[in-house]
């Protein structure tokens, strides 16, 4: 599972997630020609706005989108250090929810048994937060995501890696604090919808606040099963 929330930051037609995270286009912004390998961390770092009118408007890139992580275990680890790797990052991580405290995630974070010692300087900041390489990350502790402070650190997306809130009551508790989406990083349950990088991420809606990238057997299998497909149908 955790590939699978690192595969929507590296690989794929990105319209979709552009458009989930909420830099999707519009009739202000500037033209952006999306090639088919464009990525999704390009697609939403060059989304632009028109300042100005007339005919001298130039584009600013967006403002970064912030995130907040929900469960640092495995998924929520793999997806800081992998934020952290993407100096071109649109993603600004903000906050952590762990029940676990600030020592825990911090030593867990620097040192990983499966990745190794993480290349940053890790440490706890006070009792309520971690620095790494000097950015320093808010942590909370709520084990009911509708008592957590999205609403009030302006939380854009919650990236849900506890593998618990996965249905739309459950996720939906993080809009309920104030959030504005919500990625889940397994297979949802109910009618959550689901999409996969490459795959059908160009069919999902704005309108949907929340989503499942699926499981990470999905997210290694459906991109190998949909390349064939259109080649078998013809047979």
């Amino acid at each position: 599972m955790a590939s699978a929330a690192l595969s929507s930051l590296q690989v794929g037609y990105s319209k979709g997630f552009s458009e989930f995270s909420g830099l999707r286009g519009s009739s202000s912004a500037l033209p952006f020609a999306k090639r088919a390998n464009d990525d999704f961390v390009s697609v939403i770092a060059f989304q632009t706005s028109v300042v100005g009118g007339g005919k001298n408007k130039r584009g600013v890139v967006e403002a970064k989108l912030k995130v907040a992580i929900n469960g640092f275990g495995r998924i929520g680890r793999n997806f800081l250090r992998c934020w952290h790797g993407r100096k071109d990052s649109p993603l600004d991580v903000i906050a952590i929810n762990d029940t676990g405290g600030v020592k825990q995630a911090s030593h867990l974070l620097k040192y990983d048994s499966t990745l190794g010692i993480f290349d940053a300087d890790v440490k706890p900041v006070g009792t309520d937060g971690i620095s790494v390489d000097g950015k320093v990350i808010k942590v909370v502790s709520d084990r009911n995501p509708s008592n957590l402070p999205w609403g009030d650190m302006g939380i854009d997306l919650v990236i849900e890696g506890t593998g618990v809130f996965v249905d739309r009551e459950g996720a939906g508790k993080h809009i309920q604090a104030g959030a504005k989406k919500v990625l889940i990083t397994a297979p949802g349950k109910g009618d959550i919808p689901t999409y996969v990088v490459g795959v059908n991420a160009d069919d999902y809606s704005p309108d949907e606040p929340i989503i499942s990238n699926a499981s990470c057997t999905t997210n290694c299998l459906a991109p190998f099963c949909q390349s064939p497909r259109p080649k078998i149908r013809h047979h």
